[in-house]
């Protein structure tokens, strides 16, 4: 008899199936989030920097206590609705996701959205006021633990990248 091998989803990034996954994930290990804290929050991840000529692709993700209840792509218009944003290259996203992968769950010191995101590149934090700003700062190790969950699976990037 051949044993039975689960294969991990490969996903690509950047798609909304891979935040879905993620919110699949982080909604499965409720433990964990419960450690952390809970997270109350509507976040927007920009995939792009059309100053690097790339087309901006966004993703919101809403936070309620220790679940993703809602993942969506939003047009451009529709980002300032959110408590904040993150923007960052398609470039600088596949190296903190790849970083993540190699490391089991753990990115590299540099590879971290706090390291990332800390002096505003190579990646930006934009809010409309500084306590919606804060709410990042706030759930920073949960935000974290929402994109280290890519580890549990595949993530396959454009050719492009």
């Amino acid at each position: 008899m051949t044993p039975v091998v689960e294969s991990t989803p490969v996903i690509p990034f950047p798609s909304i199936e891979w935040f879905e996954q993620l919110a699949n994930l982080m909604n499965t290990n409720r433990a964990r989030q419960e450690q952390l804290g809970y997270v109350d929050c509507v976040a927007v991840f920009s995939v792009g920097d059309d100053s690097n000529g790339e087309t901006p692709r966004h993703f919101q993700v809403r936070f309620e206590e220790f679940e993703a209840v809602g993942v969506n792509e939003i047009s451009s218009d529709e980002v300032a609705s959110a408590d904040f944003s993150l923007v960052a290259s398609n470039s600088i996203w596949s190296e903190m996701i790849r970083s993540i992968a190699e490391g089991d769950g753990q990115p590299d010191l540099d590879h971290s959205l706090n390291r990332l995101s800390h002096m505003g590149t190579p990646m930006k934090l934009n809010a409309s006021d500084p306590l919606k700003a804060d709410l990042y700062f706030r759930y920073n190790q949960s935000l974290q633990e929402f994109f280290d969950a890519s580890a549990g699976f595949t993530t396959v990037f454009p050719e492009a990248i």
